[in-house]
């Protein structure tokens, strides 16, 4: 039995890191330059903990090409037999007829154009044959009285949500001591605008954010999960004094944002009908990316195209206006007590 998962959800990790401890020998670019991505259940290590550690990205970026570790000593890469037998352990690197090989996908400046290049064509292809779904569902969002709610609710329940319980569980990709699904690594970040999902207690309270530091912390959120859990509002008054600076409950705990429930409705059939018509899309297409860029898994090529997939039909239903962007997100100051707009709480948690 592993222990209690710890999800990322498609979380983005930018980290500004310090230089490694040893020095390389080898021109590679600094990682915090790149976009990396954690699509993982935690139950240990995560895989950045392993590419952080001592000059560990050096050596993994120089094994996109297998190398023994006399080839790699030889090129001025510091590694020794347990650095490699460690990332080994952490599911980065195997070895095959004697000589080591990345397992993760690291796609260069080329690559990562190309990649998004494609996933823009698929995006506009998906987005032409469902707007009018997702007209239909901003729409019934609107008669449910959560209009604002709208950009939170298509891309955190809807995108970064039920699609990848439809596309794949972590657990489906690869399992590796400590975690599970899939790690990949793309030249630089998006520069377009780029939406995040955090979710609290088993995934039952989501909040969508630009900058994740504007909420209550992260323990008032696990209890409000509680309380609304038990009651459907919130009733421990240090709790209210909490939340009401967000907009997220009135003085007498009422919740102001959306319950998702388990219920046959106008809502999750769209949803439904959505999720389908681009997964269907999108699946057509994963076979195709995995060849292109030498990825050996389908499972994670899926991954990895819908991620950039993803931004795409966000970028399109935002320049159409059938998505507006959240008041809180503009000015995170001004608007805080509007935060309420980019929350909502489901009902057996999002990734049932």
């Amino acid at each position: 039995m592993m222990n209690k998962f710890k999800l990322s959800v498609l979380t983005i990790f930018l980290l500004s890191i310090s230089l490694p401890r040893i020095q390389a020998q080898t021109n590679v670019r600094a990682y915090e330059k790149w976009e990396a991505t954690q699509f993982v259940a935690v139950s240990g290590h995560q895989p950045e903990d392993y590419v952080l550690a001592d000059n560990n990205w050096e050596i993994i970026y120089n094994l996109r090409t297998p190398h023994t570790l006399n080839e790699l000593l030889k090129m001025g890469v510091k590694c020794s037999d347990s650095q490699l037998l460690l990332l080994e352990v952490g599911g980065l690197i195997d070895r095959t007829k004697g000589k080591w090989k990345c397992t993760i996908p690291i796609l260069d400046e080329e690559q990562t154009t190309s990649l998004r290049n494609i996933s823009k064509e698929i995006a506009k292809s998906m987005y032409s044959n469902t707007k009018s779904d997702f007209v239909s569902l901003v729409h019934t969002i609107k008669e449910m009285g959560f209009e604002n709610n709208a950009l939170s609710l298509v891309f955190s329940y809807l995108l970064d949500g039920r699609m990848w319980t439809k596309l794949v569980l972590f657990d489906e990709i690869n399992n590796h001591a400590g975690w599970s699904g899939c790690y990949w690594v793309l030249y630089e970040p998006r520069k377009d605008l780029k939406f995040g999902t955090n979710g609290f207690g088993d995934m039952n309270f989501i909040l969508t954010y630009l900058n994740s530091e504007v909420s209550p912390s992260s323990k008032t959120m696990d209890e409000s999960v509680e309380e609304i859990s038990k009651f459907g509002k919130i009733n421990n008054p240090q709790l209210i004094s909490k939340l009401i600076p967000y907009g997220l409950t009135n003085s007498n705990g009422d919740i102001q944002f959306p319950i998702i429930k388990k219920q046959q409705d106008r809502f999750h059939h769209i949803i439904k009908k959505l999720v389908d018509s681009i997964s269907s899309e999108l699946k057509s297409n994963c076979s195709n990316i995995a060849t292109q860029y030498n990825i050996s898994d389908e499972k994670t090529a899926m991954v990895i195209l819908y991620h950039e997939v993803m931004w795409y039909l966000m970028d399109n239903l935002i320049q159409d206006n059938v998505l507006h962007i959240p008041a809180v997100f503009k000015d995170e100051k001004k608007n805080k007590q509007r935060l309420n707009e980019v929350v909502f709480f489901v009902e057996g948690g999002l990734m049932q």
